[in-house]
């Protein structure tokens, strides 16, 4: 199990347990950020597997 896939459980878990609208927003947004963010890594690593591979830079 991944970090994100941890973290999306637990924020899943908590926007369950939340009582008010505004703590499932929080909780769904949360969850949105979390998503983004493990994109935006996924795709830094590629770009940086990709500058590291660059023969023409050598």
């Amino acid at each position: 199990m991944t970090n994100e896939e941890w973290l999306n459980q637990q924020i899943q878990m908590l926007k369950q347990q939340a009582t008010t609208y505004e703590d499932q927003a929080f909780y769904e947004a949360l969850a949105e950020l979390n998503r983004a963010l493990a994109t935006r890594i996924e795709q830094r690593q590629g770009e940086l597997d990709g500058r590291i591979w660059n023969a023409t830079k050598w």
